[in-house]
């Protein structure tokens, strides 16, 4: 299954894969920008410090995937 990341936004939420997101711009304490492949940006309403741990919560459970993966082969 591809793993998506949920974002909320003005409009209402935004389903992003982590592998398209370049970086996260923290414009206010309770607002980020979040930049995509191909020059796409997402304003966000929610604090960068919670998109990152999400983001960062999704690689670790990738990388615990892929050992696991390893380990049966």
């Amino acid at each position: 299954m591809i793993p998506f990341v949920i974002v909320k936004t003005k409009a209402g939420f935004a389903y992003l894969r982590p592998e398209h997101i370049v970086a996260v711009n923290a414009t206010d304490s309770a607002e980020c920008l979040i930049l995509m492949t191909d020059g796409v940006t997402i304003a966000a309403i929610e604090p960068a410090e919670d998109v990152v741990a999400r983001l960062e919560a999704e690689a670790r459970d990738e990388d615990d995937a892929a050992a696991i993966i390893k380990e049966r082969n």
